[in-house]
């Protein structure tokens, strides 16, 4: 191609690009515009309906005569700030400056001297509060207000005797204060310290020589009046005030007013230097501020800075309104630093109530309590799970051999239950043959009476002899089938000679082998009973085992058995007592088997309760379901070491049918 060509190429291409790039900026153009106008109606819309209101700023200055990082300061700042957060409808906007009285050693008398800068600075600015924390940056104020500010409020902090010398209170002036006095804290110190003897002061004069002269002049009255010795450290110089320190006699106070630069001309703030000090001083410090507490002080009546700042804030949100508002007092507060308490020893009686105590390290149960009380919950539910596991195995146990002894009981009653049945059948069986006998003893008998032969008679009275034998064998079959045969309880008239002879026919033979003497003791003319002949023997019968029982025990030697005298054994005798009780006949039954335990007597008529080997335990109780079962009532009369008497009181047959 030839080059003209290609530059007219060129330059078409180059002219088409061009007409592009121009489109393409004009369509740019129209899409900002457009944007432009959507954004300035979207904000104008809100102008047109709602109208904000502004807010009304009030200017405040601070003026400290040291400076903004002293710990006093910066507690006082932090209640001043939280104060005038309290504002509704006005926002603070607050200016802090500092005089730099102590750093620079300048005095305020001269302002333009002192403090012409801070003028120069503000020249242009109003304020409408002006807070003077200090006696020095208050007379400042005082003396520059026309220049610094003429329209201000002053709304001053003045410490105790700070207050203003002249009779006339400035315009538009009030102020934050204390109660505090040197004396509450001298008071404090005497009484944690009772035995102490002297009392010093430490501070320095230079910075503002009648505040210190009048806190001065406190303390030494406070002495006199207390009978201390005064002794004065001020206006020393650092190392010789650690010097005298060390040298001040333990049995000694001292009160500590403020420390600010040595003879070397080092500035120190007084809360810094005080730890320095507490440590030289073998006697206990005390402050006036609560700056001071956590610095090696014990403590002392303080000035709570924090609510000193918030009361002040307060008091600048009143004095918007008209007239100002009067001065406002705070109450100083007794705060103690524990870890100084430990060190001097000082009982906890001695601390007055509504101290505040700093630094107290909690008690091991006061860190821990959380964890103590559920370790105590923990342990004292295993306790009781403990005992109740012991308990009940212990329950469990006594159950388990309650169950197997009245098993046994229960299989020695069935043996019983089986032998009655055995005894039923073998007394009937046995009543055929003895009729037979009887019969046939009878035959004979009417067959000898005819005989006259010399051997006749012996025959007639062999006979009469064996058909008597023969019919008591059939009484005593006969009461043993009414013993064992079932049947309803039945009241009637009961001769009580015939009940004790029938008692003796079924129980006399076995008490006889035994070598046990029975005697009857029955009164005469003893009135018949009301009741059951057979249970009354019954009742009888069981008494009179159980006499045998014992008897039977004490010749064996056991424990309880009856002694006589000389140390021989009682013969074994029972006595069947018979006489009459008012309108009742009493029937007892008195033995020398040794007695009951003193351990067992009040369980002798309990169920299965009983002390011999083999015995059941029911035979006491059987005496007494049958007499209460007749309306009458059971006795024991127990002689230990001798032996048991049980009465016996059934009500008599006129009583039960007149009734």
């Amino acid at each position: 191609m030839p080059p003209g060509r290609r530059i007219e190429d060129l330059i078409a291409a180059l002219t088409g690009s061009v007409a592009r790039v121009r489109a393409i900026g004009a369509i740019a153009a129209v899409v900002v515009a457009l944007a432009v106008a959507t954004f300035a109606s979207a904000a104008d819309a809100p102008a047109e309906k709602t109208t904000a209101v502004p807010v009304p700023v009030e200017r405040v200055l601070v003026i400290d005569q040291e400076g903004p990082t002293r710990p006093a300061f910066v507690q006082f700042m932090e209640g001043f700030r939280a104060g005038v957060a309290e504002a509704k409808g006005v926002r603070f906007e607050v200016f802090i400056e500092n005089l730099d009285v102590v750093r620079l050693g300048r005095s305020v008398d001269d302002p333009d001297r002192a403090a012409g800068w801070l003028l120069e600075k503000y020249s242009d600015w109003q304020f409408d509060v002006i807070v003077p924390t200090s006696a020095v940056a208050r007379d400042f104020v005082l003396a520059s207000r026309e220049r610094l500010s003429p329209e201000a409020r002053i709304v001053a902090y003045e410490r105790p005797g700070d207050a203003l010398t002249t009779g006339v209170i400035p315009r538009d002036y009030t102020y934050v204060t204390s109660e505090l006095t040197a004396d509450d804290t001298v008071a404090l110190a005497c009484r944690l310290f009772p035995g102490s003897k002297r009392l010093g002061l430490v501070g320095q004069s230079e910075f503002n020589p009648a505040v210190m002269a009048r806190y001065e002049a406190s303390v030494r009255r406070t002495a006199d009046e207390r009978g201390l010795e005064y002794v004065p450290l001020i206006d020393m110089g650092l190392s010789d005030l650690r010097h005298r320190l060390r040298d001040f006699p333990a049995d000694s106070v001292v009160i500590y007013y403020g420390y600010w630069k040595d003879e070397l001309g080092r500035s120190y703030f007084p809360s810094e230097i005080l730890a320095s000090l507490c440590q030289e001083s073998k006697a206990p410090v005390f402050g006036m501020l609560d700056t001071h507490i956590g610095q090696g002080s014990v403590g002392g009546a303080c000035s709570d800075l924090r609510a000193m700042g918030s009361a002040m804030g307060r008091l600048i949100l009143a004095s918007r309104e008209r007239p100002i508002p009067p001065p406002v007092t705070v109450s100083p507060v007794i705060i103690l630093d524990d870890r100084a308490l430990r060190r001097f020893r000082v009982p906890a009686s001695r601390i007055p109530a509504g101290s505040r105590v700093l630094f107290r390290e909690p008690r091991l149960w006061d860190r821990y309590r959380p964890y103590f009380v559920a370790g105590g919950a923990v342990l004292a539910l295993q306790s009781l799970l403990i005992i109740a596991l012991v308990t009940q195995s212990r329950r469990s146990r006594r159950a388990e051999q309650m169950v197997g002894e009245q098993r046994d009981q229960i299989a020695h009653a069935g043996r019983i239950s089986t032998l009655g049945q055995l005894a039923a059948s073998l007394a009937h069986e046995l009543g055929q043959p003895l009729g037979a006998i009887l019969n046939n003893l009878e035959a004979a008998e009417i067959l000898l009476r005819d005989d006259d032969s010399a051997n006749a008679e012996e025959l007639r009275a062999i006979v009469r002899d064996m058909a008597s034998d023969d019919q008591r064998a059939g009484a005593v079959l006969d009461r043993i089938r009414a013993m064992i045969r079932k049947q309803r309880f039945t009241v009637g008239p009961v001769e009580v000679p015939d009940l004790i002879r029938g008692v003796l026919t079924l129980a006399g033979p076995r008490l006889t082998s035994d070598g046990i003497v029975v005697t009857v003791a029955c009164d005469p003319g003893l009135p018949r009973v009301a009741g059951d002949e057979v249970l009354l023997q019954q009742a009888l019968l069981n008494l009179l085992g159980n006499s045998a029982d014992a008897i039977r025990a004490s010749r064996a030697g056991s424990p309880g058995a009856a002694v006589g005298t000389g140390g021989s054994r009682d013969p074994g005798a029972i006595t069947i007592r018979a006489r009459r009780a008012a309108d009742s006949v009493e029937l007892a039954v008195i033995d020398n088997g040794g007695g009951i335990g003193e351990g067992v007597i009040d369980e002798a008529l309990d169920a299965f309760a009983t002390t011999k080997d083999e015995g059941l335990g029911m035979g006491l109780p059987i005496v007494r379901s049958i007499i209460e079962q007749h309306e009458g009532r059971l006795r024991l009369d127990n002689a230990p070491g001798y032996g048991l008497t049980v009465s016996l009181v059934v009500p008599t047959w006129k009583e039960r049918t007149s009734a």
